[in-house]
């Protein structure tokens, strides 16, 4: 299915939650950016949540949709993954946050992922992981852009795409704060909150 920008609050949250496994694929022309993937089905993981984010390159865009997110209360942490060490960007646009963030640098990284993992509240008992494959863009580029979506509880699934990542933000961090719980659950594997 072909999502359109003008149209994403409704197509992609429909798409999602109705298809039957809780995995989906959808296309876009490149003009869906992670702002508007964040504003679209952020929520269906629940009220607060962590963002684990893969991406070749971060923006300022990018961060700049990212800190909204921490202003505002929903993210509570932030795991973020590039090819280009790109430190220094991420210190001045996230300073405020930067105790809630986790980044490191792998040069090997092409693809892209977010993972948006709720967590359990009073008002949200229920939470589940939101993970979307494919292109994570600051700014439309007009390509042809793919990817594949889970919305879910299911543990395995959740390892299995995030694990080659969680190796990569553990052993190549060049900011760490593992010790921030919310970014401690996702570099231990600990997906408690969405089963118990």
């Amino acid at each position: 299915m072909y999502i359109e920008p003008c149209c994403i609050d409704k197509q992609l949250p429909k798409l999602i939650k109705e298809s039957r496994s809780g995995y989906c694929f959808f296309q876009t022309n490149g003009d869906v950016t992670l702002e508007k993937l964040l504003g679209a089905v952020s929520r269906l993981a629940g009220n607060e949540h962590t963002i684990v984010l893969t991406v070749a390159e971060v923006d300022i865009l990018m961060l700049r949709t990212l800190a909204y997110y921490f202003r505002r209360g929903w993210t509570r942490g932030l795991l973020l993954l590039t090819a280009r060490n790109q430190r220094e960007l991420i210190e001045g646009e996230l300073q405020e946050y930067l105790p809630r963030v986790h980044y490191a640098v792998d040069p090997l990284v092409i693809d892209g992922q977010l993972a948006v993992i709720g967590l359990k509240t009073t008002t949200d008992p229920e939470p589940k992981a939101l993970i979307i494959q494919g292109a994570m863009l600051g700014q439309a580029d007009f390509s042809l852009s793919m990817y594949a979506a889970y919305l879910g509880r299911d543990i395995e699934a959740i390892r299995s795409a995030l694990d080659p990542v969680g190796a990569k933000l553990k052993t190549k961090a060049v900011i760490s704060h593992a010790e921030e719980p919310v970014v401690a659950d996702i570099l231990e594997r600990n997906y408690s909150s969405l089963t118990s």
